[in-house]
Formats: structure tokens, C-alpha cells, sequence
């Protein structure tokens, strides 16, 4: 018997960690009391500290976003919310581990340089994007 979840699919580009980052803190901080679980190929920790030192967020929450595990892969928590951050075929691989598992919501994160001639096929597999104006419904 297969069992298909329904999850949320959202999208996001970036330009750099650091755009990265100011899209994502703002998400992780609505999210902050849910399992939350990252999937990445860069290191983003050191990036990461440095914006969180400058932005106006309770210090438990910031503490919080920094146990996330920013350098790596992490365990999947059923009833997660997944973020994936990499290559076009890393976010497919991932998600492909995630088939027939209880994940809440899974936000994949392109870096639009080497992924903007493909922007639109992307943008049809997702119901959302995700910018540093908050998500967005297609």
C-alpha cells in the first residue's frame, strides 16, 4: 500500500548566502516551535552568525535558528518542515528521499545564477515561492 502525504512545495532563489539567509530567518522565525530540518551542500553557519548578530530577534529564537545544523545534512524528523538548499539534481535527489514520508512542508532553494535559464520549468513543480517579501501563491 503507498500512502501519499500532502506537503506544502515551496520555492526560492537567492543571489547570495547572505540574500539566502535574509529569506530564510524571517520563515524560520514563524516556524520556530515546528520540527525544522536543513539539507544543504554550502557551510552556511559562518555567514549566518554574522546575520543573526544584526537583526532584531528574541535570543532564544536566534539560538534556536542556529542549532539548525547550517554545514550539512540532519536527520528527518516525520512532520518536518524540510529546507533544501543546493543544485538543481541535489534538491531533486533529496526530495526524492523524502517520497512517502510525513514532511509538513519542503522549501528547496535554487541559487538563481545557475539556475535562471531554467526558472520556469523549475517554478511549475511548486504551489509557492518564497523572497525576502515573505511566500508568495502562484
Amino acid at each position: 500500500m503507498i500512502i501519499k502525504y500532502e506537503r506544502e512545495k515551496i520555492c526560492c532563489f537567492y543571489v547570495s548566502e547572505f540574500h539566502l539567509e535574509m529569506i530564510l530567518v524571517p520563515y524560520i522565525n514563524e516556524k520556530i516551535n515546528e520540527d525544522i530540518t536543513i539539507i544543504t551542500q554550502k557551510k552556511l553557519r559562518e555567514t549566518l552568525e554574522t546575520l543573526i548578530s544584526k537583526i532584531n530577534l528574541k535570543e532564544e529564537n536566534k539560538e534556536k535558528i542556529l542549532k539548525l545544523g547550517w554545514n550539512g545534512e540532519q536527520e528527518i524528523k516525520d512532520n518536518s518542515n524540510v529546507i533544501i538548499i543546493g543544485t538543481k539534481e541535489f534538491i531533486k535527489d533529496k526530495n526524492k528521499e523524502l517520497e512517502g514520508r510525513n514532511i509538513l512542508s519542503v522549501l528547496d532553494c535554487y541559487e538563481f545564477e545557475k539556475e535562471k535559464d531554467d526558472i520556469e520549468n523549475i517554478v511549475k513543480q511548486y504551489e509557492n515561492s518564497l523572497n525576502t517579501l515573505g511566500k508568495h501563491t502562484f
